[in-house]
């Protein structure tokens, strides 16, 4: 079996890269369209993708800082779900990684977030227990509690707030 691997996405791939990004998050955890393809300007913003036949089937959307690597994004097509897929992008990803790794989850409150959890956890990513808003993405939409997951350690209160700090920033404007 070839190795899964991201690559960088391309200006023309990224519709295929929004119809993912929208059939796998809710309205108020992605920007809107105009608001998503504005991102492709940023310096710090890399989007990723996994394709194969020339069809894109995975996505990362990452936002790459001197220290850490920040995931905002982590979706795979709905007809590869379940078979490994994503497991073996991010595994492989992490491997070639030399930065700490973040990613935001929702709290362990229901089947589907505690699964979630554990998948991450099964990468070797730690829940780490600080209180968290993700901030708005769109006008009109309101801050939500969401929960910080480390790769390969847990990070200490100091750590956190500086990360936090360069995440709402950069990644959300506040």
């Amino acid at each position: 079996m070839m190795k899964k691997k991201f690559i960088d996405m391309k200006k023309e791939e990224f519709e295929s890269f929004f119809n993912i990004l929208e059939k796998s998050f809710p309205d108020n955890e992605r920007r809107k369209y105009v608001d998503q393809l504005s991102l492709l300007d940023k310096e710090n913003y890399r989007p990723l993708i996994f394709k194969e036949k020339d069809e894109v089937l995975a996505i990362m959307a990452t936002w790459e800082f001197e220290k850490f690597v920040f995931i905002e994004h982590l979706a795979v097509d709905n007809k590869l779900r379940g078979k490994g897929v994503g497991t073996s992008l991010i595994d492989n990803y992490l491997k070639e990684c030399n930065k700490e790794v973040f990613l935001e989850v929702e709290p362990p409150q229901c089947e589907i977030s505690t699964k979630r959890i554990k998948f991450y956890e099964k990468l070797n990513f730690y829940l780490n227990d600080f209180y968290y808003l993700q901030q708005p993405l769109n006008e009109g939409d309101l801050p939500f509690e969401l929960k910080i997951m480390s790769y390969d350690k847990k990070i200490d209160s100091k750590d956190f707030e500086e990360y936090k700090n360069i995440i709402y920033k950069e990644v959300y404007g506040k």
